[in-house]
């Protein structure tokens, strides 16, 4: 059935129900319970509707309209990517650029996209089924950046850990006759990188590969593996790097100096993108390739629609600090 033929009296018809269902399940309202809503969303998307709610409200202007969802104003990686995106998005012109602001992606930041007239919505979060199936009866686009994503539905560009895992491993290997490894990650403990991590060390015969998740209140633990001779680090991101350095530094004073075979390796490259950082040992991103790369994937899924969803990733590069004691 085409899209033109589908309102919400043929999907009441479908399932047996009311229109005043349909109609307050597909506007997620209170009174409808969470199966029912599920039920008719999936209904809708398989008949090919589309909300005209967003006929309600006029558009600011007549470019295509993108959103970037800003999560957590701490994540310097995403923020410093966000602001060449939309540097990028002003000096092409093709689009109108702004910026949402929420702790995570779900039906109310969609709402907040429909109630905006926002066509394509750029976000660093994992989509969960309910708020993808609600961004598809509201003829909304998402674009996933930055992390690894499983779904069939939604375009992704990534960096590639693998290849950054990899070269962190190697280059700490081969910088003295220590064996003894740190990973230094967040929730959830067993991510990628570290596998990875982990996998390239035990090809070339290290077995002592320590997992540890980071915690500011808890900086002895860090030390602890230091004098316990884990003089190599690898750091999911470099925002964790930066806290250990800093929080064995005030342990230590100066902790690179006084242990000058300790060997700290971060992953995002922003002493390379943000002015004043402290250099440090880190998988590198390009960020101008990044971002030319989303706005590339951005312009397609707006003008083509129907085009195969991208799964691009990235290279990265190791950057090593200048200074060395």
């Amino acid at each position: 059935m085409g899209r033109k033929n589908v309102n919400l009296k043929t999907i009441a018809y479908e399932l047996g129900v009311s229109i005043n269902t349909v109609s307050h399940a597909l506007r997620d309202m209170d009174d409808i319970s969470e199966p029912t809503k599920q039920k008719v969303r999936r209904k809708a998307i398989e008949m090919g509707y589309i909300s005209s709610a967003v006929s309600l409200n006029p558009k600011k202007t007549e470019l295509p309209s993108v959103a970037i969802l800003i999560c957590s104003f701490d994540n310097l990686y995403f923020i410093s990517f966000a602001n060449q995106l939309a540097s990028l998005f002003e000096k092409k012109g093709e689009f109108y650029c702004s910026f949402l602001c929420s702790s995570e992606i779900n039906v109310e930041v969609i709402k907040q996209c429909v109630l905006q007239r926002i066509d394509l919505l750029v976000t660093h979060s994992c989509v969960d089924d309910e708020t993808m199936e609600f961004a598809k009866i509201n003829d909304i686009r998402i674009v996933v950046v930055g992390e690894k994503n499983v779904r069939t539905d939604v375009d992704c560009v990534t960096v590639d850990e693998q290849m950054g895992s990899k070269q962190a491993a190697r280059y700490l290997y081969g910088l003295h006759s220590s064996r003894k490894f740190l990973y230094v990650g967040q929730e959830p403990v067993f991510d990628y990188r570290y596998k990875v991590f982990k996998s390239e060390l035990a090809s070339m015969g290290v077995t002592d590969v320590e997992y540890t998740c980071y915690d500011k209140n808890d900086t002895a633990k860090l030390y602890r593996y230091l004098d316990q001779g884990y003089r190599s680090v690898f750091a999911f991101n470099d925002h964790i790097a930066y806290n250990v350095l800093d929080d064995l530094d005030k342990m230590v004073v100066d902790v690179r100096r006084v242990y000058p075979d300790f060997h700290i390796v971060g992953f995002d490259g922003l002493c390379q993108s943000i002015a004043g950082m402290k250099q440090i040992t880190t998988v590198s991103i390009d960020y101008e390739r990044f971002t030319e790369s989303v706005y590339k994937v951005v312009k397609q899924r707006l003008y083509d629609p129907n085009s195969p969803h991208h799964k691009i990733i990235v290279p990265v590069s190791l950057h090593q600090r200048n200074c060395k004691y």
